[in-house]
Order: C-alpha cells, then sequence, then structure tokens
C-alpha cells in the first residue's frame, strides 16, 4: 500500500513539473509562411471584386480567417519585407526604399524563434540588399538581376555558395520548401518562409500556363481611364502608366523567325530561358505579337484602345503567374496534409505589397491609394481560428512578427511597433485596438530631385473611413472619404465640410510619428531622373 501510494505522489509530482523541452516545443505550433510579389488583392478568388480563381489560395481563407484590412507601411518591396522581419516602420529598421543596405545585425523575429527551438529556413526571394547571415538557419535566396533573380532556370545563393536549377522559379521554390520540410529535424518545431517571385515583373508565366486565357476578356476596373483631375499635379506625371507599357512589360518581343534572323534582339527574359522553354513561349506568345504588329500597323492601338489592348495583354499574363503560385500552394498544402502537419501548422499567405492592376491607369504600387496600400493577409490556424472567419480591424505588416512570436509564446519586445493580432482572431474587435495607421514613402523625390518613376515622397494616415496624404516637399495635401469615395477620384482637402476632419487627421498624424519616433525625411540631393525600362 506504501508503495501504491509513493508512486501516486511520484505521477502528481510529475505532472506538476514543467515539460521537458522537446515536448514543450513539439506541442508549439508550426509555421508556414508563404509569400509573394506584387500580389493584387483583386487577383485573389477570395478577394470580393476578384477576377479570377483561386482555389489554393481561397482554402486557407475558408478553413481559416480573410484579414480585409491589411496594410502596409511603405509600400516597395524592401521595406515591406524589413517591416515584416522587425515588427517596425522603415524609420527604424532603416530601409527606406529599395537602395538601403540591409542591417542584418538588428532584431527580427525568426531569429528569436531559432533561439526559442524553432528550426527555421527562408526559401525564394530575399530582394534585401546583403545576403541573410543568422536570421535564417537555413536559407536559399534568389540572386541576380538586382535580387529579383529569373522566373526561369534561376541562380540560388546561399551559405555555401550559389547554385542554378533547371525549371521555373515558382516550381522550384516549391520543391525545395518541400524537401526541406521532409529533412528537417521532426522534433522541433518549424518556421518555413517559402518565398515566390511571382507575378512580379516580367510576368513570365509557367510553361504550363502560358497557352491559357486566349480569348477571354478581363473586366477593366472602372478607374481605368482615370484623369487624376483632383489630384496634385505630379500624380498625373509619375512613370507607371499602362499606357506606356511596352517590351518584356508585355511579354511583347521579337518572334522565332525575327530572332533567327537577328539573334541580338533577343530580350533579356527569353536569354534565361533554355531553348526548349523558348520554343513553347514563341509558340504561346509569337501569334499575339503578330496580331500586335499589324494592329499598331494599321493604327488600331492610339488612345484608349491601345490602353485597352495593353491592359488585356497585362492582366492576362499576371493572372498566368498566380495560377502558377496557387497551383504551388496547393501542392504545399498537400504535402501537409499528407504528412499529418495541417492539424499545428500555422499557414499564412500575403504578399509585400498590393499592387495596381490598370486601377488609375497604372501599373506598379508605392502609392497610399488603396490598391498598393493594402497587402493579402489570409491565415489559416486550426483550433485558433474558426473557418470562414473575416477579420475587418485595421492591420498592418508590422503585426506579423509580435503575432508570431506570441503563438510561440515568447515575449514581444517593447520596442516592436506592431501588435499581436490575436485579439482579432474571432472576428470582433476589441475596443483598444489601433482606430488609425500610418503610411511613410521615402523612395519618391522633391520637385527638384524627383525620385525613382518620377513619384514624390509622401506620408499619412488612414481611420475606418477617411485618409490623409501629406505630399510635404510639396506642402501639398489629399484627403478622401473612403466611404462615398472608394475609388479615391475626388481630393477633398479644401471642402469646408471636411475641414474638421482633416484637421483630425492631421493631428493624428502628428501624434503617430511621435508614437513611432519618426525623424522629420533626409533631404534629397538632386539627381537625374531615370525612366524605368518596364513601368513597374
Amino acid at each position: 500500500m506504501k508503495l501504491i501510494l509513493t508512486l501516486i505522489a511520484t505521477l502528481v509530482l510529475a505532472s506538476l513539473l514543467p515539460l521537458h523541452a522537446t515536448e514543450a516545443e513539439s506541442a508549439r505550433p508550426n509555421i508556414l509562411f508563404l509569400f509573394s510579389d506584387d500580389h493584387a488583392l483583386r487577383t485573389i478568388g477570395a478577394y470580393e471584386g476578384s477576377i479570377n480563381k483561386t482555389p489554393n489560395l481561397d482554402r486557407i481563407a475558408s478553413e481559416g480567417g480573410i484579414f480585409t484590412s491589411a496594410f502596409v507601411g511603405n509600400s516597395i518591396c524592401c521595406p515591406s519585407r524589413a517591416s515584416i522581419l522587425t515588427g517596425k516602420h522603415s524609420a527604424a529598421n532603416g530601409i527606406l526604399g529599395n537602395s538601403s543596405n540591409w542591417n542584418g545585425k538588428q532584431w527580427v523575429y525568426p531569429r528569436e524563434l531559432g533561439k526559442a527551438g524553432n528550426q527555421t529556413a527562408l526559401i525564394g526571394k530575399w530582394h534585401l540588399k546583403g545576403n541573410p547571415t543568422d536570421e535564417f538557419q537555413h536559407w536559399e535566396v534568389l540572386s541576380g538581376s538586382g535580387g529579383q533573380g529569373s522566373y526561369y532556370n534561376p541562380e540560388f545563393v546561399s551559405a555555401v555558395g550559389p547554385s542554378k536549377t533547371e525549371g521555373y522559379s515558382t516550381d522550384i521554390i516549391t520543391d525545395k520548401s518541400i524537401d526541406w520540410l521532409k529533412k528537417r529535424d521532426a522534433s522541433k518545431p518549424f518556421l518555413l518562409c517559402a518565398q515566390f517571385k511571382a507575378p512580379h515583373t516580367p510576368r513570365t508565366p509557367a510553361l504550363k500556363d502560358m497557352a491559357s486565357y486566349d480569348g477571354v476578356v478581363f473586366p477593366e476596373p472602372p478607374t481605368l481611364f482615370d484623369d487624376y483631375a483632383t489630384r496634385q499635379p505630379f500624380v498625373a506625371d509619375t512613370w507607371m502608366k499602362i499606357s506606356g507599357m511596352t517590351g518584356p512589360g508585355l511579354n511583347i518581343g521579337p518572334t522565332q523567325e525575327e530572332l533567327a534572323a537577328n539573334p541580338k534582339k533577343m530580350p533579356h527574359f527569353l536569354e534565361d530561358m533554355n531553348p526548349a522553354q523558348r520554343a513553347v513561349w514563341h509558340k504561346a506568345y509569337d501569334p499575339r505579337n503578330r496580331k500586335y504588329a499589324k494592329l499598331k500597323a494599321a493604327g488600331k492601338l492610339n488612345g484608349k484602345d491601345g490602353i485597352r489592348y495593353a491592359y488585356q495583354r497585362y492582366i492576362a499574363d499576371t493572372v498566368r503567374c498566380v495560377d502558377g503560385l496557387d497551383g504551388n500552394v496547393g501542392r504545399i498544402l498537400a504535402y501537409l496534409d499528407a504528412s499529418g502537419l495541417s492539424k499545428n501548422t500555422i499557414v499564412i499567405y500575403s504578399s509585400d505589397q498590393g499592387f495596381f492592376t490598370g486601377e488609375h491607369g497604372w501599373a506598379e504600387k508605392r502609392w497610399m491609394y488603396e490598391e498598393s496600400f493594402k497587402f493579402p493577409l489570409m491565415i489559416r490556424w486550426p483550433g485558433t481560428i474558426k473557418p470562414g472567419t473575416r477579420i475587418d480591424a485595421l492591420v498592418q505588416n508590422i503585426d506579423l512578427a509580435p503575432t508570431l512570436l506570441t503563438a510561440a509564446g515568447i515575449a514581444v519586445p517593447k520596442e516592436i511597433h506592431g501588435r499581436p493580432l490575436q485579439p482579432l482572431l474571432a472576428g470582433t474587435t476589441p475596443p483598444d485596438w489601433r482606430k488609425d495607421i500610418l503610411y511613410t514613402y521615402y523612395d519618391g523625390g522633391t520637385p527638384k530631385a524627383r525620385g525613382e518613376y518620377n513619384m514624390p515622397r509622401h506620408m499619412g494616415v488612414r481611420d475606418d473611413r477617411y485618409k490623409l496624404i501629406s505630399f510635404y516637399d510639396y506642402n501639398a495635401w489629399e484627403f478622401y472619404d473612403l466611404k462615398d469615395d472608394p475609388n479615391e477620384l475626388h481630393n477633398g482637402y479644401d471642402k469646408s465640410e471636411y475641414a474638421q476632419e482633416v484637421e483630425r487627421l492631421k493631428a493624428r498624424l502628428a501624434a503617430l510619428k511621435s508614437q513611432y519616433q519618426i525623424p522629420e525625411p533626409p533631404k534629397l540631393v538632386a539627381k537625374k531622373k531615370r525612366q524605368p525600362a518596364t513601368p513597374d
């Protein structure tokens, strides 16, 4: 009897002791972060107003939650990626624009997850200036083309050096990601960031998707022919209009016969392909390009007709790239299912920012206008997010780092700007959640030194109805009532009925700059304006 009582006491005591490290780690959720580049909400089936079908991406939303009011703090590739890694706005993490050098020694969430026992990996598009060091335990990132990597036969660089892989980048990144999942230490929870180039320019689809959508007419956005009448004058002068797109931006290139006669005419995106891949491209695109040449010669691509033609070429290739992306997301989700990992894996799908897909006549990002300011965010979290949850609260990309730390039971440092999203995941917004958000874009210029894409620098504040934008180098403002003017066609800054709201948002902009310790933007040195080879 005494032996039995002793045994019971031992078992009770053991149940009160902390879990061993491996047991605690196995109880922690895995994290799969699927990330794309320049993915517009309009080209994701789960979002309102979508123009295409994305069944695998939609599955993440239907089996978890979709965020309808997710915004970036700076709508450009490198700053957005830095904000996700650090949980901080651009001024604090040092990545003001695409030319900023990455400080890999600063605090980043994946390093903290690694210290806490997670196995961490980044595979795909990194794009920051300076390769990773110890931010991730394993990394293989696209290299070349200014850090963008190539769609076909891309080069990767890792801690052991460069390597080249035959095939299509979206497929290859998926292959490498699944291979890493198979070979990882299964006793540890993981963080895997699978980061795709698609659907970034030059929007070259997978071979199997090149022939799709012939004859399909995609709906035009209502602002395709925006005249910018009430906006600041420089808004109409930026270099991102669909009307100016040519060549690789629209997959317009020489035919197979023309290249045979003059091989020096081969565009860069075709040089990346091997002969067999180029043959498929020519089979799909040569008929389109011959038709283009005839229409142009006949004078049928002038004015609005030319814009409509360019839009259809542009949006079809965007959707083709999204199709390849969606199919590969399906492959990764299928692996989670088959391996039994789905039950304890948080799956996030997002992109570095949104994108203009013809809205305001543009094909780019950078602006604080809704299409590029918003970014897609869907999270599947079994047992935490009820399937089909819709989350309308204002969130930003700076919130992802503290969310993932909190999911792993790691304390969030006080200096982090973002907030954990956990209070929102039931689909309701608590009273103490943020009421407005900050935007800062530094890669533009001044009246005497206009920046990349002939863009102005600007910053602003948005709440659940109103938006105020400061073009501070010009002492100019724009104000929008997003309820009455969701397409942002009517600048209401000087309208008397909005005077009170304008002053309120000016005060909020100053308060947010103080809260996040945003310094005054640095002075710019005049430099020669450079128009990009393609509008995005």
